[in-house]
């Protein structure tokens, strides 16, 4: 009764349900179709082994009949368009890994060497085409290529590229274009580093630390006329190179700025280049409401130092905040011998038991006996 009612449901819906033969009949079919796509993914794996076994082979063939010739060329002073004069284009991309794995390994005259098969033979047009196609994994080839090899006669292809919606070419065209140490295309990085949802900033900062230190003197002069997020970028690079010089400009940012994020980077800023004129703006900010602006303020004038400061480290040890004692306890440490000194003494302490269990933390983590006088 069951199944006729489902089957005069199945008929009233539409459905056509088949039956004896006609089930057998489609169910043969399926597993056939199923068989035939089993097989063809099978041929279809064993075709792309061969293709690359047949390409390891082809490269293992051309190491073992080139690969003393390369390296009796490295550091010499032969002409590299010699060394290529046999060399297939097809056998470029082998070339092009040995090089690769190198230009990491050497320096002096050895990179040079490097460089010059880079930019004076054929293997420059190669990757000119590379550069220029459409191909996301051929521009990347190229943009590490010319980027390694100094070759400063792409650069404005590199810089058609900094716009590119695929993030990866956004990287090497950029990071090529830093190790070229091509200044004027430092804003244009990151200007269009904005079109990159995918980049976080330790990414684009890498990119820019690519640069030689004189990028800061670039940066420095566009500095008023960018905007808080370049100016945050701008200020980290200076701090990375102890780029004394923007000390005024970034004193300027720090006095008006009230954007928390370039604020802190102002901070760390003066405590690395131990730029004294900030240290009254420092002690303002002992009093801030945020608590990483604070413990970044104590971190700072720690770094630029005098005894006076002690004192105060120790009251920030009593206050609520973990990161603030953390921070104050670590700021008497650096400070000499009376700043540890009086870490030892409230480590000892029971007066404030969060306070000496903060300084005992921070001793132990530096291996200082607290009984050690």
């Amino acid at each position: 009764m069951k199944f006729y009612f489902a089957k005069n449901l199945a008929l009233i819906s539409g459905i056509i349900v088949p039956s004896g033969d006609q089930l057998l009949f489609i169910v043969a079919e399926v597993i056939i179709f199923l068989l035939i796509i089993s097989l063809l993914l099978v041929i279809a794996i064993l075709i792309i082994r061969l293709f690359n076994h047949l390409g390891d082979k082809r490269k293992t063939d051309f190491l073992s009949h080139w690969e003393k010739r390369f390296y009796d060329y490295i550091g010499s002073p032969t002409d590299p368009n010699k060394l290529l004069s046999d060399v297939k284009t097809s056998e470029y991309k082998y070339l092009l890994m040995v090089i690769r794995d190198l230009f990491s390994l050497l320096d002096g005259k050895d990179l040079d060497s490097l460089k010059k098969i880079i930019n004076e033979t054929s293997i420059y047009n190669y990757l000119l085409k590379d550069l220029k196609s459409k191909s996301t994994r051929r521009v990347i080839r190229a943009a590490y290529f010319f980027g390694a090899a100094n070759n400063q006669n792409v650069k404005a292809i590199l810089f058609g590229h900094l716009y590119s919606n695929k993030t990866d070419v956004f990287i090497y065209c950029a990071r090529a274009l830093a190790r070229i140490n091509a200044l004027e295309y430092a804003s244009a990085i990151l200007h269009a580093s904005r079109f990159q949802k995918e980049i976080s900033t330790d990414i684009l900062i890498s990119i820019l630390l690519e640069f030689k230190s004189d990028v800061c003197q670039y940066l420095l002069e566009r500095l008023k006329f960018e905007d808080d997020y370049s100016k945050r970028i701008s200020i980290q690079i200076f701090r990375f190179h102890g780029f004394r010089e923007a000390a005024n400009d970034v004193l300027e940012i720090f006095q008006s700025s009230t954007n928390k994020k370039l604020l802190v980077e102002c901070i760390k800023y003066a405590g690395t280049v131990e730029c004294i004129d900030a240290i009254p703006h420092l002690w303002e900010h002992f009093e801030h409401t945020d608590i990483e602006v604070k413990t970044t303020a104590i971190e700072a004038l720690a770094k630029i130092g005098g005894n006076e400061l002690i004192p105060i480290f120790a009251q920030r040890l009593y206050e609520s905040s973990f990161e603030v004692n953390i921070a104050a306890a670590e700021a008497l440490l650096n400070s000499g011998e009376k700043g540890l000194k009086l870490l030892k003494i409230i480590a000892k302490s029971n007066s404030d038991s969060k306070a000496a269990a903060i300084a005992k933390f921070i001793l132990s983590e530096n291996f200082i006996e607290i009984e050690d006088e």
